[in-house]
């Protein structure tokens, strides 16, 4: 028996069609056969909206996968909960760290508090039951929440804006917490990406290292190429391609450049994941 994956961006920071509102953020619902995932949650104003304007609910929904505790992959966390009831909440052991963000700050050398908004404890009321992985792992049947990777510094994006308290001092923050999802198909499997501060290239180099995968159907969410340089956007294509990719779909934080860059080059196997997008594999 086939297994269909059918992937609805439902947050992202543009759209496709009229009625979808567009947000700084990024959430995916995921169906698989008779199962039913969330892939992160957005700010949490378009999440709502948006499923309704599709025809979407999240009733069923078994299971939800966080990329990492920034506001705008967590924050209709609260809601999700509320509609879903009992559901178990995936993600790394640092989801609720300080996250802060100096560009977001106002004055100078202020910093602005991006993380998750909620406590844990509060979610826990709800009906959340918090499954913390620290190392790439499946999840579901099919499912891999992958995590924890090994990270070269020169395939970091340069997001230097992003701080975490140590002790005393401010560091730059590595997002630890940030992790993707693989979804097996019948054929080669699909990338899932919530916002790749890990590295994009990092991440497949782990998915082909660790996991021993060579080929992907697909490459779906944000990239965080508007951090990487242009002049990397070449690196970046030559490893996609590495990888025989058969579709590339770009979302939230890849930035027009890169995704311009990308268009060129992938022609029609390239698009962008925008809100209201809805993907069959």
């Amino acid at each position: 028996m086939e297994t269909e994956n059918i992937i609805t961006v439902v947050c992202d920071n543009s759209i496709n069609r009229p009625g979808i509102i567009g947000e700084h953020g990024f959430s995916v619902l995921i169906e698989r056969d008779n199962k039913r995932y969330l892939f992160d949650t957005g700010p949490g104003m378009s999440l709502p909206l948006n499923l309704k304007t599709m025809g979407k609910d999240l009733k069923g929904v078994e299971k939800i996968f966080i990329s990492h505790g920034h506001y705008d992959h967590t924050g209709g966390l609260k809601w999700s909960i509320g509609q879903i009831g009992n559901v178990e909440v995936i993600a790394h052991s640092a989801m609720f760290s300080k996250h802060l963000s100096a560009r977001l700050g106002g004055a100078k050398g202020a910093k602005k508090y991006i993380g998750c908004q909620f406590t844990k404890e509060e979610l826990q009321s709800l009906g959340a039951t918090f499954r913390f992985l620290d190392q790439t792992k499946e999840v579901a049947p099919g499912v891999w929440f992958i995590t924890g990777i090994d990270r070269k510094s020169d395939q970091v994006p340069l997001d230097t804006h992003l701080f975490i308290q140590k002790d005393d001092a401010f560091i730059t923050d590595p997002v630890e917490d940030d992790s993707s999802l693989l979804l097996e198909t019948d054929g080669s499997p699909i990338l899932l990406l919530g916002c790749s501060h890990a590295g994009v290239l990092n991440i497949l180099d782990h998915v082909r290292e660790k996991m021993g995968i060579k080929k992907l159907r697909a490459i779906l969410g944000g990239t965080h190429l508007m951090f990487f340089g242009l002049e990397e956007i070449p690196r970046v294509i030559e490893k996609f391609e590495e990888f025989s990719i058969d579709f590339v779909g770009v979302s939230h934080c890849t930035g027009i450049q890169a995704s311009i860059e990308l268009a060129k080059h992938f022609g029609d196997r390239f698009m962008v994941a925008s809100a209201g997008s809805v993907f069959s594999f």
